[in-house]
């Protein structure tokens, strides 16, 4: 049998981390109508029907306060090539448009915070609902709009194209460079 070891509950403090959480650009709006950028780790899909996503960040950063206060947000899928500028925008203080890291804002389908031409697929969300645990905040979010660019829907290996990170932990990172399949399903 294999020796196990031992990790407190806080995943700040897990190497290595046994969960990963894809990294996103999310965009929101600010009070004065101006655009924010920030990159964030935990998301995932909650449901089918209605179709939500759950996404976690701290109740003080601006994305939280933009969210609660606008109900609309974009989730942006950022790609191996972006992972420089997801430690880049961490740094910078807030309000900070995608232009400020070097990406192009773009309108939106169907809310008002824009896309991020840059990345390969975005899924448009308004808020469903919302728990706080401290100074957490999870937010459910209806997903309005999901766009990708055509490219890569045609591509062999559409995941492969894609190429989506995940947070591990500290600056590392992982990339999703082909997809596999099981069997003959």
């Amino acid at each position: 049998m294999r020796q196990k070891i031992h990790l407190d509950p806080d995943k700040r403090t897990w190497s290595p981390s046994p969960l990963l959480g894809q990294i996103v650009f999310v965009t929101t709006l600010n009070e004065d109508g101006s655009s924010n950028i920030a990159p964030k780790s935990w998301i995932s899909m909650m449901a089918f029907d209605p179709p939500i996503l759950a996404l976690g960040c701290n109740i003080n950063h601006q994305t939280g306060k933009n969210i609660l206060a606008r109900k609309e947000f974009v989730i942006n899928i950022a790609s191996s090539d972006m992972a420089d500028l997801v430690w880049k925008c961490s740094d910078l203080p807030h309000p900070r448009p995608a232009e400020t890291i070097g990406l192009t804002s773009i309108p939106a389908v169907k809310v008002k915070p824009p896309r991020v031409a840059e990345c390969r697929a975005h899924l448009e969300c308004t808020l469903d609902k919302h728990i706080l645990y401290g100074d957490e905040i999870i937010i459910l979010g209806r997903i309005q709009a999901v766009e990708i660019d055509q490219e890569v829907c045609e591509a062999a290996d559409p995941y492969g194209l894609l190429g989506m990170i995940v947070y591990l932990e500290g600056n590392k990172y992982g990339v999703i460079e082909k997809s596999s399949q099981v069997g003959g399903r």
